[in-house]
C-alpha cells in the first residue's frame, strides 16, 4: 500500500462497470488504509471521483 492508493484484485464492479482484475486504486481518506494489511482479504466500495477510481469503503473479510 502506498500513501493514499491500494492495489486491488477484485470481482466485477457493476457500479463501475468493470470486469474482474488487479488494479491500483486511489483511496478517499488515507485512515481507511489503517485497518487493512497486505494480504487480507476485503470487501470494498469504489466510485469514480474526478476520473479516478476510489475505495469509498474498506474492511477485512470476515
Amino acid at each position: 500500500m502506498r500513501a493514499g492508493k491500494i492495489t486491488l484484485k477484485h470481482r466485477d464492479i457493476p457500479n463501475l462497470d468493470m470486469p474482474p482484475m488487479t488494479m491500483v486504486f486511489q483511496v478517499s481518506d488515507p485512515a481507511l488504509l489503517s485497518g487493512v494489511k497486505t494480504g487480507d482479504k476485503v470487501h470494498f466500495t469504489a466510485d469514480k471521483i474526478q476520473g479516478a477510481y476510489t475505495v469509498m469503503s474498506i474492511a477485512p473479510a470476515p
